[in-house]
């Protein structure tokens, strides 16, 4: 739970130019099978602010990027107001802290009705903390970073 203040008064609020994203570029959009845990496993993700935030590593993805295998962990957090289809990727690319958010990004998942998952990129946006230090936001696992780049969804905010 959060209560988000925004104070029109604010000098920075001056300063803001609104959101920019990449082009949309549907070659980021996959639909995927997700590989399950064996078990759903507890997982803890640090937060912006040091503390831990409790999730469960739900599964995998396994795509290519042009011809480049890559693999994401996908969670669910395990808090209120997180029900269980409510899935994300937490991940960092190699235009984290260059064309995107130092970081990283996030993702969120949802299945489909032939029973994959779309993970679509060109939805991938920046954490709350990308515009304010107020914000306590989940730190993608090292697990989750790609060593390709997505040029798809939400850039550097440049505006923290």
């Amino acid at each position: 739970p959060a209560i988000i203040v925004f104070d029109p008064q604010n000098p920075r609020m001056k300063e803001y130019k609104g959101i920019e994203y990449f082009p949309v570029d549907l070659s980021y959009r996959y639909e995927l099978p997700l590989t399950r845990a064996p078990r759903p496993e507890k997982m803890v993700l640090m937060s912006t602010r040091g503390n831990q935030r409790d999730a469960e590593l739900v599964g995998r993805f396994d795509f290519l990027v042009d011809q480049t295998p890559c693999g994401l962990e996908v969670s669910r957090l395990l808090e209120p107001g997180s029900g269980e289809e409510n899935l994300s990727v937490f991940f960092t690319d190699a235009t984290s802290g260059k064309e995107t958010y130092k970081l990283g990004r996030y993702v969120d998942v949802r299945k489909l009705s032939n029973g994959k998952y779309l993970l679509d990129f060109n939805t991938a946006y920046n954490p709350a903390c990308a515009f304010s230090d107020y914000y306590s936001c989940p730190v993608p696992p090292k697990t989750n970073a790609l060593a390709v780049s997505i040029r798809a969804g939400e850039r550097d905010s440049h505006y923290h």
